[in-house]
């Protein structure tokens, strides 16, 4: 999938995440939530919509919509799912979570992106996180899953 959304010149840094739903067919609303709840994907008028936290960092809201993106290819959805953020806190997520999050670094921080600017120098999580737009945590789980050290 992420070569074809790449091949319609979908994966431009930063990525935008409104865009790649947008060509897949979902609807994205910012919807109040309680701070516990990132996003949610749901069927909604013969459709699919992500809901992302109106109350959210856009860094926070650019990737749960890469999560609910990664939700929607990878595991088919059927019915609502909701995304609670204490769970990615705590570390307390299963497979399911955990293939969203990789799908959503990879889809938000692409190898080949991340390793140029390793190489030119720019190793800070900071920096990496400035330029993909991402919070830093995200660029630590990024940058740890191609087996850089993190600074």
């Amino acid at each position: 999938m992420l070569k074809r959304l790449e091949m319609n010149g979908l994966l431009k840094l930063p990525v935008d995440v409104h865009a790649v739903a947008e060509y897949l067919g979902l609807d994205v609303k910012e919807e109040a939530m309680e701070d516990e709840l990132s996003g949610f994907i749901e069927p909604r008028n013969g459709g699919w919509a992500i809901g992302i936290n109106a109350f959210h960092h856009p860094n926070r809201q650019r990737f749960t919509i890469a999560h609910e993106i990664g939700h929607f290819l990878l595991h088919k959805p059927r019915e609502k799912h909701v995304d609670i953020t204490f769970a990615r806190r705590t570390g307390g997520k299963n497979r399911i979570e955990n293939e969203a999050d990789s799908f959503a670094a990879k889809l938000l921080m692409p190898e080949a992106a991340v390793r140029q600017l390793v190489a030119s120098g720019q190793t800070s999580l900071e920096s990496l996180a400035a330029y993909f737009r991402v919070s830093v945590m995200a660029a630590k789980y990024r940058v740890q899953s191609l087996g850089f050290a993190v600074r």
